[in-house]
């Protein structure tokens, strides 16, 4: 029988309010503690289902958790005792020691009590759903939040001994110039974050601005995107933060390890509707339907995944490349043929280089400031160029 390290991913499906921007899956309630106390059960008995499925499909008989994210929807909308419930509950049935516990959280959900209950229970890092420093950004992403609200709940990070945390940002909204985009980092740079994320706003279909903006951002061109992410990395760059992935930057070692999984395509579990799961080549999904995953779980007593792949080693090279590029270290071309029986040719890469979109260094290559801007563009034509 196997043993397996893994992350564990907990999606959480709860919203004061639907942000106009948002594809993940969440729906608008208030959480009562009877919902609260449902949501955990049906968790409760997820996890007993994963482990005998486990077990059962790929004879895992050791779980060892060694990450824990609670994303969402508004992960900090649950109280500090849903969580400590959750994590007796691994701890008693699991090997759950996680190095890092990441907490998602809105500036409008924390106090100082809850904010501290969270680090007393075993979480070690934060991440602050921060979306702007501007009043003008945070209307128009229709935020809960104020600035004021924003100072505050950093504050109560750290005050109740968080030393890890992060500020996301979402950057590109109309109206954001390069000076107010760069106003809004150094206010951020003022509270020492060992972390900060920024992700260029999409419009993505089926959300309220796809449907607003017909799905194109005709406030934003090309040069002026390009001269943004300009000013994000140029600035972080200089005080002392490294981009090691495309939308994120830190101070060395406070990279999001659970992320790094994703992205290096190692194992992970995911927990409550729309979350997903990776075991080996096997990737699966829960509906993204609350009450369907309540109901599958609570009444039936079955596991409501849906299995989405059984991926072959042509898809998962193409995932590799997909993944890989995203992060400053790239991809190794010996590991895309020793794992995948896959290639690359060597005009393929050479017409990359040429256009400046990619580096090589030994046997590695990796994306260059301007590859990174067009990285779906490398990534679909290095696909193209595979050869077994």
């Amino acid at each position: 029988m196997k043993k397996v390290n893994l992350g564990l991913y907990l999606h959480v499906p709860f919203c004061l309010k639907k942000c106009p921007y948002c594809d993940f899956y969440s729906i608008e309630t208030k959480v009562t503690e009877y919902l609260e106390n449902k949501f955990l059960k049906a968790l409760k008995e997820e996890l007993k289902l994963l482990k005998d499925f486990l077990e059962e499909r790929f004879e895992i008989k050791a779980l060892s958790f060694i990450t824990f994210y609670a994303g969402g929807g508004t992960p900090s909308l649950l109280s500090p005792y849903f969580y400590e419930d959750l994590f007796n509950f691994l701890t008693k049935n699991f090997n759950f020691s996680p190095k890092e516990l990441t907490l998602e959280v809105n500036p409008e959900t924390l106090t100082l009590e809850k904010t501290k209950a969270f680090y007393e229970i075993g979480f070690n890092r934060i991440s602050l759903g921060v979306q702007s420093f501007s009043s003008r950004g945070l209307k128009f992403l229709g935020r809960l939040h104020t600035q004021k609200n924003i100072f505050k709940a950093i504050g109560f990070i750290k005050k109740s001994g968080f030393k890890n945390f992060s500020l996301d940002f979402i950057f590109g909204w109309k109206g954001q110039g390069e000076k107010t985009l760069k106003r809004e980092i150094l206010k951020a740079l003022k509270f020492n974050p060992p972390h900060l994320s920024f992700y260029e706003l999409t419009l993505e279909k089926g959300t309220p601005f796809y449907q607003i903006f017909k799905g194109e951002k005709y406030w934003i061109k090309d040069k002026k995107l390009t001269n943004l992410y300009k000013t994000i990395e140029e600035t972080l760059e200089k005080n002392g933060y490294e981009r090691y992935e495309i939308s994120n930057y830190a101070i060395p070692n406070y990279e999001c390890k659970h992320n790094l999984l994703y992205w290096k395509l190692k194992p992970y579990l995911g927990l409550g509707p729309s979350a997903t799961s990776r075991i080996e080549n096997l990737r699966w999904e829960n509906p993204r339907n609350l009450s369907y995953y309540l109901n599958s779980l609570l009444k039936e007593k079955k596991l409501p995944l849906k299995i989405i792949e059984n991926l072959n080693s042509y898809e998962l090279a193409k995932e590799y490349i997909f993944m890989g590029l995203r992060l400053k270290e790239g991809i190794g071309l010996k590991e895309l043929k020793r794992k995948y029986n896959y290639y690359l040719p060597k005009d393929a890469l050479d017409t990359l280089i040429r256009e400046n979109l990619i580096k090589k260094e030994k046997e590695r290559i990796f994306l260059t400031f301007k590859g990174k801007l067009l990285h779906n563009q490398v990534v679909y034509y290095l696909w193209e160029k595979l050869c077994s």
